[in-house]
């Protein structure tokens, strides 16, 4: 009924079990319970899972599989939680939208009667706090796992009814009677009559103790709204509980549910496979678009119907052809086999209930066991399936799909969710509630400065002179052909769902039509109006999931903007790559995050061998991509030569630049962005890397130096710097004069994340903080600088020491594999050698090792080999492989020789550099 929902408790005994969840959810569909307060789930952590049917709220231990309370809310309720609350793994509370009042639930699972007397005095304390800090006008609810007898004392009436299966209360039933009576609630579960089967919450083994212990507690003045209390014995999920159901009179809001219309993907990996299939694809391309020269042969196209048509072209024939992919099935072990067997256990429990004898408790207890056996069995046979198809795509050299499966079996669980929080802290489960604040969140996150200046700067006349005539840039076929060509596959697709294998294979006819578009947009300077858009997906990072400050948005362009973009970018990247110092390795070819980590370690050993102090502040910029003044952009390309129609394209690009967000289908309204640059775009690295350029040189910081000469130098990988000062002051002056121009261009200093180190060889006492101008910069001993770990003493061992954790990890996440019989010793060597030891042996090519860094990494790489090569067999007994046994089977180079070629790889890397790249002019000083 609207007017009414049923609220219920059950102690699940553990759901941290093969196909727990999925078995829960079925029994409390079969009972139609709205809202169920469950106990010990046994799972890590808290946060929200969404089903097809139900919404999982948890809050459980964040270590150890114990205790464990949540809610299970069904759809037709689930719209109306406004807030969850995970308290401990005995406590959480939940709060829903009523028509009139609100409701706040709080479940709880108490100590046991025999549970020390002042950690029971500590929980009724903690349950009496949480109540009170509850809102003062809902109605509340205290339900759960209450370990206390109630009994039927008239003294205890009106708290208590005349219902109760007890006679007397016990210890926990008074402590519980007096929670009540304080809070001014009544025990709701004690008030109605039925039979003493219907009372009994929990039975003990062997079926002989019967208890009435899990209740409900609900504010006197609204104890009307309670109907009816009950345990309902034919619910079966192998616990010693009985579901209990309460009928709870409500006025809550009707919501009409809309089925969920999932996206269909193209099955794409048929035109790398099947060459048969790819022709088929590109004829039917060819076929199509006579179809459309013949429709448009007398009109004039423009941008928007040139893609449109194109898009059509695509569309019809990757359907006809390629088809959509199937969604892989969540448990696919659990079959109708696992589904009848747990039909089987039901039958025999229901009739265990009915009436209780030996023969049937141990028939119940054999289904249970067979149940258990057979899941257990379904599942294995199902992960050794998933090892197989792993060893069969490394048999079959098909590496993406390898590595994929094998990613995709060490990865944590994380739980998904469309809930959310609005800005004052109130969950949101509407779809469009939720769309709407995710956009209100970007949308805020991507214009924070909008700042956008006119463009007044007079362009130096030197530079324009020197200006390539727009003529000698025009694009050509094989322009077109390069930029399509360079699309990389296995994307995701923007707006358009045009995936870019569609456009690469589509064959020559199409990409001459694609190229006629290109000119189209060229001469007119517009592009089509899909291309503007692009589709933000937020991916969780860490925290709290309900939170969206902890989630970082990923964009999806359009992909025919993407080729249109790679040409664009091939004809920019010539100007760009010879006017940018060489202090910037962002994103530049034959560059890398290690030659600042080279160039960094190279000024520590240099200035330490001298005693020289240098002075590090390591700048983090707040959303430096989001936050660059356009205009200020625009002036930095004119500036460096970059000729005016390139940069008019580039504005064009930015100009109508507008955001929709994604939450699994559902979409949000477009949103304007009038400041940055478009994530996902292939530009906007070499956009940003002008821009930065620009703020350098307006600094006056010199960068054609070293700090070997000069009192100041930079080091930059994109938006991460680090202000090298040989005395503080002049790295204050530095930094002081790049914040001024950096705000100039929109880019603000993170404080919090900007830290100050000072390297030195003598023994130095870390300061608070170091102030600079009118801010205060963290001041550290340790720094981890594009993924290596920087020490004011140089102290290669502390970042040796962090790989080894690092690579720990890792190992932590194959360990599945390289346990494995199904897997062979070579598919383990090749996880060990592509997945753990680059993740080991990042950034060596710096090192300088000692003997007990070398012994280390040894330790580390024997562990693994002893992993995969096993135990051997000996006199009839087992003992593990001697060191030198490893390396003769491995027959490979050990971690240390794969270390010191690198370094002489990298030796000779940099030798071959010009003479103006700043890691040679440091090595040679």
């Amino acid at each position: 009924m609207a007017n009414e929902f049923t609220l219920c408790t059950w102690n699940l005994r553990t759901l941290y079990r093969p196909a727990g969840l999925q078995l829960l959810c079925q029994q409390l569909a079969n009972h139609r319970a709205d809202i169920t307060a469950v106990q010990e789930l046994r799972w890590l952590g808290h946060g929200v899972i969404d089903k097809p049917d139900f919404a999982i709220y948890y809050s459980c231990n964040e270590k150890h599989h114990t205790f464990g309370t949540g809610f299970v809310v069904s759809k037709r309720l689930k719209h109306l939680v406004i807030d969850f609350q995970p308290i401990n793994e005995c406590m959480c509370k939940i709060r829903l939208k009523g028509k009139f009042q609100n409701y706040t639930i709080i479940n709880v699972h108490a100590p046991t009667e025999d549970t020390d007397l002042e950690e029971k005095e500590r929980w009724y304390s903690d349950v009496e706090s949480v109540y009170s800090n509850s809102p003062k006008g809902d109605i509340k609810i205290i339900i759960g796992d209450m370990n206390a007898k109630v009994g039927r004392e008239s003294i205890y009436r009106p708290t208590i009814g005349s219902h109760s299966l007890h006679k007397t209360s016990n210890d926990n039933g008074t402590r519980l009677i007096d929670l009540a009576t304080s809070l001014g609630m009544v025990v709701g579960s004690t008030r109605f009559p039925h039979k003493n089967i219907h009372k009994i919450t929990w039975v003990s083994a062997d079926n002989v103790t019967r208890n009435q212990i899990d209740h409900i507690l609900i504010d006197g003045r609204h104890c009307s709204n309670l109907l009816d209390v009950r345990s309902r014995r034919g619910a079966n999920i192998d616990s010693d509980h009985h579901l209990v159901v309460c009928k709870i009179r409500a006025r809550i809001s009707r919501y009409k549910y809309t089925k969920t219309v999932r996206t269909k993907k193209i099955e794409t990996t048929r035109l790398k496979r099947e060459q048969d299939v790819k022709y088929k694809y590109m004829d039917t391309v060819h076929r199509e678009l006579m179809k459309v020269g013949e429709r448009n042969s007398n009109s004039i196209g423009d941008p928007d119907s040139t893609w449109r048509n194109l898009k059509g072209v695509l569309s019809t024939a990757a359907s006809e052809i390629l088809g959509f992919e199937e969604k892989p099935k969540r448990n696919d072990w659990f079959d109708d086999e696992c589904q009848k067997i747990t039909n089987e256990k039901n039958d025999a429990y229901r009739l265990m209930q009915q009436k209780y004898t030996r023969g049937r408790g141990e028939e119940y207890k054999k289904r249970r066991r067979r149940e258990k056996h057979l899941h257990k069995r379904k599942k294995r046979s199902y992960e050794e399936q998933q090892l197989r198809e792993i060893a069969s795509s490394y048999t079959q050299k098909e590496t993406r799909n390898f590595y994929n499966q094998v990613n995709g079996g060490r990865k944590e669980f994380k739980p998904r969710t469309t809930a959310c929080r609005s800005k004052n802290g109130q969950l949101l489960n509407d779809k469009d509630e939720i769309v709407q604040r995710w956009a209100e969140y970007f949308r805020e996150l991507l214009n924070s400065s909008v700042q956008t200046r006119p463009l007044s700067v007079p362009v130096p006349q030197a530079l324009l002179k020197n200006q390539q005539t727009d003529e000698s840039l025009y694009p050509t076929i094989e322009d077109t052909k390069r930029a399509i060509q360079s699309i990389k596959n296995n994307k995701s697709p923007g707006m358009d769902d045009i995936q870019g294998e569609l456009i690469k294979y589509a064959g020559t006819g199409f990409e001459k039509e694609f190229h006629h578009l290109v000119l189209q947009i060229w001469n007119n300077e517009k592009m089509a109006d899909d291309w503007n858009t692009s589709v933000i997906c937020p991916l969780h990072k860490k925290g709290d999931i309900l939170d969206c400050n902890n989630y970082r948005g990923i964009s999806l362009l359009n992909t025919g903007y993407k080729v249109f973009a790679n040409m664009l970018f091939n004809k920019l990247k010539p100007y760009v790559e010879s006017s940018l110092g060489e202090y910037q390795c962002g994103f530049r070819p034959n560059r890398s995050t290690v030659d600042q980590i080279f160039s960094l370690r190279q000024i520590l050993e240099k200035t330490f061998e001298y005693n020289v102090n240098t002075h590090h502040l390591f700048v983090d910029f707040k959303a430096a991509y989001d936050n660059v003044h356009r205009s200020f952009l625009y002036q930095a390309m004119m500036e460096i030569g970059i000729p005016t129609k390139l940069v008019r394209l580039t504005e064009m690009t930015l100009r109508n630049s507008q955001s929709v967000d994604r939450v699994q289908t559902n979409v949000s309204e477009p949103f304007r962005t009038n400041d940055g640059l478009r994530q996902g775009d292939a530009l906007s690295c070499l956009l940003f890397n002008i821009a930065l350029d620009k703020c350098i040189r307006d600094s006056k910081i010199e960068t054609k130096g070293t700090i070997y000469h000069k009192s100041v130098q930079i080091l930059g990988y994109a938006d991460d710097l680090d202000v090298i000062g040989r005395s503080l002051p002049a790295m204050e002056s530095a930094y002081l004069a790049l914040e001024k121009s950096a705000a100039e261009a929109g880019l603000q200093v993170n404080m919090a994340k900007t830290k100050y180190l000072k390297a030195s060889k003598d023994q130095q006492i870390l300061l608070q903080g170091v102030n600079i101008g009118n801010n205060t910069f963290a001041s550290v001993n340790d720094h981890v600088y594009l993924g290596s770990l920087v020490t004011d003493n140089n102290d290669v061992s502390s970042e040796i020491s962090r790989r080894i954790m690092a690579a720990n990890k890792c190992y932590f996440g194959l360990l599945r594999y390289l346990r494995s019989k199904l897997l062979s010793r070579s598919i383990k060597l090749l996880l060990y050698e592509t997945l753990l030891r680059p993740i080991l042996t990042y950034g060596s090519e710096c090192w300088v090792l000692s003997k007990k860094d070398e012994n280390s990494l040894l330790v580390f790489e024997r562990k693994i080999l002893r992993r995969i090569f096993g135990a051997v067999m000996e006199n009839e007994r087992w003992r593990t492989r001697y060191n030198h046994e490893l390396y003769q089977m491995y027959d490979e180079p050990n971690v240390i020789k794969t270390i010191k070629i690198g370094r002489l790889r990298w030796a000779g890397h940099v030798l071959r550099m010009d003479e103006a790249r700043v890691p040679k002019r440091l090595l040679e000083g």
